[in-house]
């Protein structure tokens, strides 16, 4: 099936990329102690630039908070070249990649995406295939290590921090951030050197989805039908013809003719808008489906907590649009699709209907218990009968009038409070909290 004439890969860009959990103590090691730095944005002339260009194509928000990195609540992104070798083993021959560089996307959430960008040793799509097909993995197992995928990361790239739960270490990012890293990658190709067999989308399907090369059109056990063919194709990114991309939910893959490659050397600008502005985008849409998909599994431990975060979330982070391009925006919504972005919020969105809907009748059945107690108390004719009855307990207690009633007074506080808990339960929750956190900090 790989005997197909694909072309040939003049540059690529290959990045692993994952969600972890990271605290302050982290962020305050990077630079100290890690060898991390800010990531480099060129010299303060080139940055003057460069911030220009992000002010003039993107919206305020999205440029402030993931690109010149200025907002209040922006991603914090980090750093640091390196020259790591890593080799694996498919039936007795080696597949090797060299990881070139490591970057840490901080937002202030504490949740961290890494970004491992690796060079493969052979420039040629059946080497490349097999590649990504370890580097999706968390338990592929690095030979020259002897160590998995995952271990290697935290060893290498997170100081020991963990992205796998084990008996002796829950990590809670593990629990949402599914069973294979996504993979961006982006092939500046030669297509002229492609034989006639050849086909963009068919090698753009098995490169995105780690099929088998020439699986599509060999008509065998592993070729998609046309039906699911067509399903995935739908979050294809087709501007021009000279390109085109594919967003999946483990994926972005991009192939194109002169990519950021020609004439012998790569073209600095096209490279940065691959390698920083439309991963950046990537990165975007990836921590949102991760928290939203957390927002919906967590919900059941707090619902009116969750819902508030779930808010103050959205309108920090849900955006329509990003750019006043149309291709910034048509990518972003093309991740944004595959990802599955818009099913999370819809579905919590209906929990959260479905969560007002059962508070309002929970208001509604306390309202009338606390109606019926008012009916009862004014249906009695006088309070003298009362008052005559408590005399007549306290005479024979023998007790003074002042001990008497402080202690009936207390006897009436302790009765209301379960009534009032009844009545009003987000509101005594508040209050218990707060009461817990004063003696805690006493």
């Amino acid at each position: 099936m790989s005997e197909r004439s694909n072309p040939k890969i003049e540059a690529a860009i290959i990045k692993v990329v994952g969600i972890f959990d990271y605290n302050k103590k982290f962020l305050a090691r990077l630079s100290a102690e890690l060898g991390f730095e800010s990531l480099n944005r060129g010299s303060d002339k080139e940055r003057e630039s460069t911030e220009q260009f992000y002010r003039d194509k993107y919206y305020k928000e999205f440029n402030e908070l993931m690109l010149t990195q200025s907002g209040e609540n922006a991603v914090q992104s980090f750093s640091k070249k390196c020259n790591n070798r890593i080799q694996f083993l498919k039936r007795g021959n080696e597949i090797v990649g060299t990881v070139n560089e490591m970057e840490l996307h901080l937002f202030d959430n504490q949740i961290g995406v890494f970004a491992i960008s690796v060079d493969p040793h052979e420039l040629e799509f059946s080497y490349v295939s097999d590649l990504l097909f370890f580097l999706k993995s968390f338990g592929a197992r690095i030979e020259n290590e002897s160590i998995e995928l995952h271990e290697w990361i935290s060893k290498y790239a997170l100081d020991g921090v963990s992205l796998r739960s084990n008996p002796s270490n829950f990590v809670d990012s593990d629990e949402y951030s599914g069973s294979k890293f996504k993979i961006y990658s982006a092939f500046s190709v030669d297509e002229t050197s492609a034989g006639k067999d050849y086909n963009r989308d068919h090698l753009l399907y098995e490169i995105g989805t780690g099929s088998m090369l020439g699986c599509v059109a060999s008509g065998n056990y592993f070729t998609p039908s046309a039906e699911y063919f067509k399903e995935i194709m739908k979050h294809r990114v087709s501007a021009f013809n000279s390109s085109t991309a594919l967003a999946l939910l483990d994926s972005y893959t991009v192939i194109g003719q002169n990519l950021f490659y020609a004439n012998g050397a790569i073209n600095p600008f096209n490279f940065g808008s691959y390698n920083r502005i439309y991963f950046s985008i990537y990165l975007f849409n990836l921590h949102l489906k991760y928290n939203v998909f957390r927002f919906n599994a967590k919900f059941k431990e707090d619902p009116v907590r969750f819902k508030g975060r779930f808010e103050d979330f959205m309108n920090e982070y849900n955006f329509s649009h990003i750019s006043f391009d149309f291709l910034p925006n048509l990518i972003y919504s093309k991740m944004r699709a595959a990802l599955g972005v818009e099913l999370e919020i819809k579905n919590f969105e209906k929990r959260l209907k479905s969560l007002a809907s059962n508070i309002q009748e929970e208001q509604e059945k306390r309202q009338a218990a606390l109606l019926g107690i008012i009916s009862i108390i004014s249906s009695i004719s006088a309070i003298d009968p009362i008052l005559e009855t408590a005399e007549g307990v306290r005479d024979y207690l023998g007790m003074e009038n002042s001990l008497f009633y402080v202690l009936a007074s207390i006897a009436s506080i302790a009765a209301a409070i379960p009534i009032l808990t009844y009545l009003f339960p987000h509101h005594s929750k508040k209050v218990w909290k707060t009461v817990n956190a004063f003696f805690k900090n006493d």
